[in-house]
């Protein structure tokens, strides 16, 4: 299942247009699946499972818009090259409103997958089962369940998305009450196909919670053998399904938002302990995010991932519908020297690195090369930068040298390069319009942007710079080691209560040596010795907010914060962080401005993303959140 969810929809599209009428009932509203056909096989069970599968990367989420129009808008991990679209613009600057359909194609997509899910839980394996009666094989039944298991999985993982993106808060303080709203629940109850029926009103934060984490805990009870106990993992080609301990990952982490933390620490010791996973060398972390062709065996044999999304290159277009491959890199592909002034991209060059990330991973923001003949059309970079560059990149000098994870996240102009034909060509700063000095060509002043780095994680490297971006081809990683580390840290932190907690210290080294390149021993000169400091202790360095010179950024401060922070550069998911730790303020301070214009943080409302106007126009009974 691992390669070919969207393969067996388009398989199961061939089908339908072969059968007969029969297939649905025409005497129930909207075409509702008739249960005394269908499903006829476990084939055709199949079917319907592939589907929220297929949805973690549909146009709205992975196959597209995911990345460069949302997630890496809301939460500053790009800028703006382009900006000729005022709904990106918005997002950029967190002043968003229920027209804009950037913000609000994510609910179209997680709610397809909510559907789809609970069509396969509540109609397809009933109705199979029902049909099949005592004929169903004890091979056939166990499949089921399994089966079943991944699908309340697939369910908790779209509501977790919508959770952290569409509720008016998302902590339940104390595992206490929370009845501000959260989303609307399509609980087994509705009728489906009943419009009036599906007009639900939204669900208060505790409800929503609870219901993630009650399909999460029926998930690793299917995915568990009820003749001896084993907990369900997959192999070979079935790699990428769910299996027990992605659903018990993604268990711990919804306890966390009801601060459930024994509960939490227990589900990830299970899985440290039990679960067969190990952190990959750094060269393999580095080289996992790239769908090359090259290192395959480093993304299909992955040891940390718990949850991978499968994207597989093809030769279709996946910006324009179901496919295999994805289109995220297409709006962040990178700009390359093909002998002409300001490069050349493979897409649409939309989005760079925000530049005040550079100095949170501890690359002096100041540095910028040194131009010999600026101004004219035969300018260079002198090789002292690149060479100084370069040592920092690859010494790994902690004292001195930036986080190396910089260099897994970002492609730095002139030391990184492409292929471009047969020849290995170098990465330029990004081009369309930002104001780099070797883009303009002149000197610039202090206040304009000087870096322009491409973003890498998710995008082209080592291969043919040509190659379409709508065909790409690396997976996602929505949960790994690192990450289960990083939350047992949090879990034991939180239950002792103490600064100096040697097993929450010990979980967040272990993601920290990994990063440097350090043997997982104990007592490594670069530790941390405390989860909290009053001053720096973490690479993180960035230069006075201009508006207030005392600023000091909370990821300066906070090991656990930082490490999450750098571990998870770009996957999308450090927006839920700096919810659930309420750092909205802190970032606004952060990245203080983009090429959008200036972020302001004016009321915690701006956490919850508007609810998306077709929604409301739709459902009467749905309520916008505040501050909309």
């Amino acid at each position: 299942m691992k390669r070919n969810s969207i393969t067996l929809l388009f398989i199961l599209s061939l089908w339908l247009v072969g059968c007969t009428r029969d297939f649905v009932d025409d005497s129930k509203p909207y075409n509702v699946l008739n249960p005394d056909i269908f499903p006829e096989s476990m084939a055709q069970v199949d079917y319907f499972l592939n589907s929220p599968y297929a949805n973690t990367h549909c146009v709205e989420l992975f196959g597209f818009s995911g990345l460069g129009r949302f997630f890496y808008n809301l939460d500053h991990t790009g800028d703006l090259a382009w900006l000729g679209t005022s709904e990106w613009n918005e997002l950029q600057v967190l002043r968003i409103n229920a027209a804009n359909s950037y913000s609000g194609a994510p609910w179209r997509g997680l709610y397809r997958g909510v559907q789809q899910a609970r069509t396969f839980i509540d109609q397809i394996v009933p109705n199979y089962k029902t049909r099949k009666g005592n004929s169903l094989s004890a091979t056939d039944t166990l499949a089921l369940r399994y089966k079943l298991g991944e699908a309340y999985y697939l369910r908790a993982w779209h509501y977790f998305f919508l959770m952290n993106l569409y509720a008016q808060e998302v902590v339940v303080k104390g595992n206490g009450n929370n009845t501000t709203p959260g989303v609307i629940l399509f609980t087994s109850d509705v009728k489906i196909g009943d419009r009036q029926d599906e007009m639900r009103p939204r669900s208060t934060v505790k409800q929503c919670w609870d219901y993630v984490i009650a399909d999460l805990k029926a998930a690793m009870a299917q995915l568990t053998d009820p003749n001896n106990g084993v907990k369900k993992t997959w192999a070979g080609a079935d790699k990428g399904r769910i299996d027990y301990y992605a659903a018990e990952a993604l268990l711990g982490r919804a306890l966390m938002y009801e601060e459930r933390w024994t509960e939490a620490r227990d589900a990830f010791l299970d899985i440290v302990q039990n679960a067969g996973k190990s952190l990959m060398s750094f060269d393999d972390y580095y080289n996992m995010w790239n769908g090359n062709p090259r290192y395959s065996a480093t993304e299909n044999n992955n040891t940390e991932a718990l949850h991978q999304i499968s994207i597989a290159r093809s030769g279709d277009n996946a910006m324009a519908g179901g496919s295999t491959a994805s289109a995220v890199s297409l709006l962040i592909t990178p700009f390359y020297d093909n002998g002409v002034p300001g490069g050349a991209t493979p897409g649409y060059g939309n989005m760079f690195m925000h530049d005040r990330n550079l100095g949170r991973f501890g690359f002096p923001q100041q540095y910028y090369p040194v131009m010999k003949d600026l101004g004219t059309p035969g300018r260079t970079v002198q090789t002292s930068y690149i060479d100084s560059c370069r040592n920092m990149k690859t010494l790994k000098r902690y004292g001195v040298d930036p986080d190396p994870r910089l260099w897994v996240c970002a492609y730095q102009p002139w030391v990184d390069s492409v292929i471009n034909n047969t020849a290995k060509v170098a990465i330029l700063p990004y081009g369309g319009g930002p104001e780099t000095e070797y883009q303009l060509n002149q000197a610039q002043n202090s206040s304009i942007i000087k870096h322009g780095w491409s973003l890498r994680k998710f995008n082209l490297y080592d291969m043919q710079a040509s190659q379409n971006p709508r065909m790409h081809g690396a997976d996602f990683y929505f949960t790994r080691l690192p990450e289960i580390y990083l939350n047992l840290a949090e879990c034991y932190w939180k239950i002792s209560g103490n600064n100096t907690d040697a097993d929450a210290l010990n979980y967040i080294n272990k993601v920290h040596r990994r990063a440097w390149n350090l043997p997982d021993n104990s007592n490594q000169p670069i530790d941390y010795t405390a989860v909290t400091s009053g001053t720096q202790i973490t690479k993180a360095n960035l230069h006075p907010n201009r508006a207030d010179a005392g600023f000091q950024d909370q990821l300066a401060l906070n090991a656990l914060y930082y490490e999450t922070w750098a571990e998870t550069f770009g996957e999308a998911k450090w927006w839920f962080n700096v919810r659930r730790w309420n750092l909205g303020p802190n970032e606004a301070k952060v990245y203080e401005t983009t090429r959008a214009g200036a972020i302001t943080w004016s009321s915690n409302n701006q956490y919850a993303l508007p609810i998306i106007q077709t929604e409301l126009d739709r459902n009467v009974n749905c309520i916008q959140n505040q501050g909309y």
